[in-house]
Parts: C-alpha cells; sequence; structure tokens
C-alpha cells in the first residue's frame, strides 16, 4: 500500500450516550500505533486488506476492554464506564492543503 501524501489521517475515540443518539465527544488517540490496534480488533476485521479499509470502525465492548485494560487505561486519557456510554474507534482524513493547524510549535511568551 502506498502513502497517501495529500491527506493526514487521524485515529479518533468516539463516547456515544447508551440509549440516545448523542455523541459525548472524540479523544484524538492516533498515538496509538496502526499495529496495536490491529491487535485489539483483530475478531473485528473481516475483509479488510487494512484496518479501517472496510469499515465504519471498531468497537471497545467491556470484554475487549478488560483483556486489554492496562494498555487502555494508560493510553486513553478516561475512565471507561460501559454503564454509561458506548465506545467505538474510527478513522477520518483531512486534505493536507485544508488542514487547519490545531497546535502551538512552542510555548507561550514570558508574560512582561
Amino acid at each position: 500500500m502506498t502513502t497517501d501524501k495529500k491527506h493526514y489521517y487521524q485515529v479518533y475515540l468516539e463516547i456515544v450516550l447508551k440509549g440516545a443518539d448523542f455523541v459525548f465527544g472524540f479523544i484524538n488517540i492516533s498515538h496509538i500505533p496502526y499495529k496495536k490496534l490491529e491487535e485489539l480488533f483483530r475478531s473485528q476485521v473481516r475483509h479488510e486488506r487494512f484496518l479501517f479499509d472496510d469499515s465504519m470502525g471498531y468497537f471497545i465492548e467491556e470484554e475487549l476492554y478488560k483483556k486489554h485494560k492496562q494498555y487502555l487505561d494508560d493510553e486513553v486519557p478516561i475512565t471507561f464506564d460501559f454503564n454509561l456510554f458506548d465506545y467505538s474507534v474510527g478513522l477520518s482524513s483531512v486534505e493536507i492543503s485544508k488542514y487547519k493547524k490545531d497546535y502551538y510549535e512552542e510555548l507561550p511568551p514570558l508574560l512582561e
């Protein structure tokens, strides 16, 4: 597979309130390597040539969470609550030319 130099990609955790179609929030988890995501979601991969190829996303259900609890607790900055929320992981992209920078490259200047 070739790298697409026209896009940036982001892996995100979507948090949805159970019983409602209300998206509570998104968390960028792009720091998690693709190989680890493949390990986490291998049982949900059906016919994809690569992760997210033929899928809208993958689900973090309580059983998967318990199996990978230490890793997920270390890498995802939330406390999972399976009584309150459903969790899924997806991939989004943005054209590099349309990407609006959302970070600083240096610390703020000293106060005067």
